[in-house]
């Protein structure tokens, strides 16, 4: 609030400086007459009193302006601190309110945008007049380029403001990379979820849609798929198919019906009318952000800071109600279900949507260097066992209590205070249920593994269309990253257990081996260690590599055998064989 007052402030506070100065200068030379006074006589009035009237009516023609500089200032000042103030109070009126929040601030939009771009483009007139003024009548100079400058720089300013603020009458838009349901080919799924609304007394969705992004949301946003061209209109569902296939039954129900609570009476006006609205607030102002560059920066600038202003005054507001929102959702999801589904449903998303981003960029320098995934949602399943499976308890629940589920459009409070709101002690949180992985979409989805693959294209296709990746027409070479791969995966299983340290130092030092070390195919191989040949037969095939490969390859297992700090007799022998079969000294 502070940074808008001051750049809302400054100019016609100058103005109004400057406009009593310059008027105090001009009547200070009279002594019986105001400037007023002097101003409203006729020319023959003055014809009579001054010998050379012209130069006293010029005189009067550039007090008018100054005059007209000061009205225009204090009205700006006025106007200024009037909307800051309206700020102010609206939100404490509307507090924690979501019915005033939903009816007031909507309305209170086309009044702020009408004012701010009023200011821009009065406050730039008022600077591009100082500009002349200031230097001409106190400096004794004047460039009048500055003030053509910042005059079009001023009216400029005020179209790109306009152009930004009617963002605020867009009606919001959510894009995913999604495929939307319906009753015919997702029988099971749509009964299911139309079960949990009706139990729960909530409002059955409009739209389900399912994708691979590690989250769930219910919004009455209009929703883009990507690829396709009709938007999706009325209350969605958005389901992310990775997570369900970590999910159990359980807390697959507890996490639709925490979605679905918001689609409550109670939630549902604020969730249409409110957050949308607010939402493209914050977008306006960061395309205003976005396009500060040149004469009209300065014009843009108060009204950046104005917005804010107005933006974080409602988010005090936002935070109790999305805090409130959240609790009151979560009841609903125990309601659903079980509170231990709602607690590891909400524990798994923390912990295991961490790992996506990873998958992503796997799979992006995969693409690049001609390999292409056929099942993204697999590899995160499977990456997500090793990733997690090394994590003991408590380092687990240092990330979880403090952690905040991310949503498209809203915000939620801390983990800790969740499970909190619903009486359940997070000790008792347990390590196994966690990394326990239940596979809820085999039971309401048929034919799972097409929906993921058809996924999966489409994420490919979306970063071919972004231009992050380039594939290649001819994929590398991996003769020797294969033979890698084949005898790392060897070595781990070797003793007939498959420890998750190996495999970490497996891939840490792989990567440090191969520059293109590619964790989801050297996974494949771990999967499938009874199908791999033995190493030694892989050895013998090899041995022809340069005896330096050979010697980085031998070192590279012998690192993995000793990962969990125990050399197996069966590791033990492996490296033994493999030093005669490769003469290694």
């Amino acid at each position: 609030m502070f940074k808008a007052a001051i750049a809302f402030l400054i100019i016609p506070i100058a103005g109004i400086y400057t406009s009593y100065y310059l008027l105090g200068i001009f009547q200070a030379e009279l002594t019986d007459i105001t400037l007023s006074e002097l101003c409203s006589m006729s020319y023959g009035e003055l014809n009579r009193i001054f010998q050379e009237p012209n130069e006293v009516i010029s005189t009067c023609n550039f007090i008018k302006q100054v005059s007209l500089l000061q009205t225009a200032s204090t009205i700006s000042l006025i106007t200024s601190v009037a909307i800051l103030a309206l700020f102010k109070i609206t939100s404490l009126y509307c507090g924690t309110d979501r019915n005033k929040n939903a009816s007031i601030f909507p309305k209170l939009i086309p009044f702020t945008v009408l004012i701010i771009a009023s200011q821009v483009l009065i406050q730039g007139l008022i600077l591009a007049y100082l500009s002349y003024v200031v230097p001409s009548e106190i400096a004794g100079f004047y460039y009048p380029i500055i003030s053509l400058l910042i005059g079009g720089g001023a009216a400029f300013g005020f179209f790109q403001v306009v152009s930004s603020l009617l963002t605020f009458f867009k009606k919001p838009e959510q894009i995913e990379k999604a495929i939307l349901t319906n009753r015919e080919n997702y029988p099971k799924l749509w009964s299911h979820v139309e079960a949990i609304a009706n139990k729960i007394e909530a409002r059955k969705p409009d739209n389900i849609i399912i994708g691979l992004q590690p989250t769930f949301y219910a919004t009455s946003a209009e929703v883009k798929l990507v690829f396709e061209e009709e938007k999706i209109k009325g209350q969605t569902l958005f389901l992310s198919l990775p997570l369900m296939k970590l999910f159990n039954s359980e807390e697959l129900d507890a996490v639709v019906g925490h979605e679905l609570g918001h689609f409550k009476a109670k939630d549902t006006n604020y969730s249409t009318k409110f957050a949308p609205v607010y939402a493209n607030l914050g977008k306006s102002i960061d395309n205003l952000s976005n396009t500060i560059s040149g004469a009209s920066a300065l014009a843009k600038i108060p009204a950046i800071y104005v917005l804010s202003a107005m933006y974080e005054t409602f988010a005090t507001n936002i935070a109790a109600i999305s805090r409130e929102r959240e609790f009151e959702a979560d009841k609903v999801g125990c309601e659903a279900s079980t509170k231990e589904g709602l607690v590891y449903s909400l524990a798994k998303v923390v912990t295991y949507s961490r790992l996506w981003n990873d998958t992503l960029l796997d799979n992006i320098k995969r693409l690049n260097n001609g390999r292409v995934t056929p099942n993204l949602s697999e590899v995160f399943r499977e990456s997500s066992l090793y990733n997690i499976g090394k994590k003991d308890i408590d380092d687990i629940i240092d990330e979880v209590l403090p952690s905040i589920v991310q949503h498209p459009t809203d915000s939620h409070p801390p983990m800790a205070e969740r499970y909190k709101n619903i009486d359940f002690d997070e000790s008792q949180i347990t390590r196994e249920k966690i990394i326990a992985q239940g596979d809820a979409s085999t039971i309401y989805i048929d034919n799972v593994e097409k929906l993921e693959e058809e996924l999966t294209i489409m994420e490919h296709k979306y970063l071919v269309a972004l231009g992050v990746v380039n594939i290649p027409e001819e994929a590398n070479d991996d003769g020797l990253s294969n033979v890698i791969y084949s005898m790392a995966a060897a070595m781990i299983g070797a003793d007939g257990k498959l420890e998750i340290d190996e495999v970490q130092v497996a891939e840490d030092m792989g990567i440090k081996i191969l520059p293109d070390f590619d964790r989801v195919e050297f996974r494949r191989f771990i999967d499938n260690l009874k199908e791999i040949p033995k190493l030694e037969k892989v050895a013998e095939a090899c041995k022809d590599f340069s005896d330096e490969n050979k010697q980085i390859i031998y070192n590279y297992l012998e690192k993995i055998a000793y990962a969990d700090d125990d050399l197996a007799d069966d590791e033990k022998k492996i490296l033994e064989n493999l030093k005669e079969i490769w003469e290694l000294k």
